[in-house]
């Protein structure tokens, strides 16, 4: 509590005191100029400052007085700041040695310097995908994610309906078709089955650019056609089990384009292209 002493006048005032709400009102300072009464104090932080006025030596606080200037608002730190109380029209004339003061702050979450940014929303896309890979098997499905800084995605994706593709089966070729140490007849036919389905997430890189990467599940099989019509499976083309994969994500102007590679369990390898767009901005 701290008493701030005006100057003693017949007009007006004798003496005057001031209550610092949490320390945020310091050097408070009053003086009489002609009818009016001006106060100065300092803000060390920047507050909602509210001032009341006590006629009684403290014993009761009016807010009703005619103030003017850095008070009942939000006030900026800094030095010097000015109220102006036209006391005359409030008191008139004659003499009040028990007039007090006293400052009530709220602290404005504002001064704490935080810019607010409007939380971006999510932009939400869609692809068509083709792959292909070693196993000779080519595949078509559909990617759908949202990003902005982070998002995520997920890829369905299964082979094309080509149940009778040509593989010229003969000994000695990549895959050579051996059942133990039996090489059988073949027919040059086979049937080829895929699937893969991949949850993942996406993180930008720059305004275009994003990396993305995802984990799921595969399979694809390729199978042979024996000369008795039936069909077994070719290991060395086929492979199930933990799909791996990851690629960038290109977004131009809503035109979004994916390129990855994928593998499952690291025997079988694919290159997918992606090509769509987003529908939010």
């Amino acid at each position: 509590m701290k008493k701030v002493r005006l100057l003693a006048t017949i007009l007006l005032i004798i003496g005057a005191q001031a209550l610092m709400a949490q320390n945020h009102v310091t050097n408070i300072r009053a003086q009489q100029q002609d009818k009016m009464v001006v106060i100065k104090y300092d803000l060390k932080v920047r507050s909602e400052v509210k001032m009341l006025i006590s006629l009684d030596d403290g014993h009761n606080y009016t807010d009703t007085m005619k103030v003017t200037g850095y008070v009942n608002k939000v006030v900026p730190a800094g030095k010097n700041r000015i109220i102006r109380w036209k006391a005359f029209q409030d008191l008139g004339y004659g003499d009040y040695p028990e007039i007090r003061f006293r400052f009530i702050t709220k602290e404005s979450l504002i001064d704490h310097r935080q810019t607010y940014v409007p939380k971006k929303s999510m932009k939400t896309f869609v692809t068509l995908n083709v792959s292909y890979g070693n196993q000779g098997i080519p595949m078509a499905g559909i990617t759908f994610g949202q990003y902005n800084k982070y998002g995520w995605f997920v890829t369905l994706m299964t082979g094309l309906d080509f149940d009778y593709m040509g593989y010229q089966v003969v000994d000695h070729c990549k895959q050579d078709g051996y059942i133990g140490d039996i090489l059988p007849f073949y027919n040059p036919e086979s049937k080829i089955s895929a699937v893969s389905g991949m949850v993942g997430g996406i993180m930008q890189l720059n305004d275009v650019m994003y990396v993305k990467a995802g984990l799921g599940y595969g399979m694809r099989s390729v199978a042979w056609q024996l000369w008795e019509g039936d069909y077994v499976t070719n290991d060395g083309f086929s492979a199930h089990g933990l799909d791996v994969g990851a690629g960038l994500l290109f977004d131009m102007n809503r035109f979004v384009l994916t390129l990855d590679g994928v593998t499952t369990n690291f025997h079988v390898f694919e290159a997918r292209l992606g090509l769509g767009f987003r529908f939010t901005k």
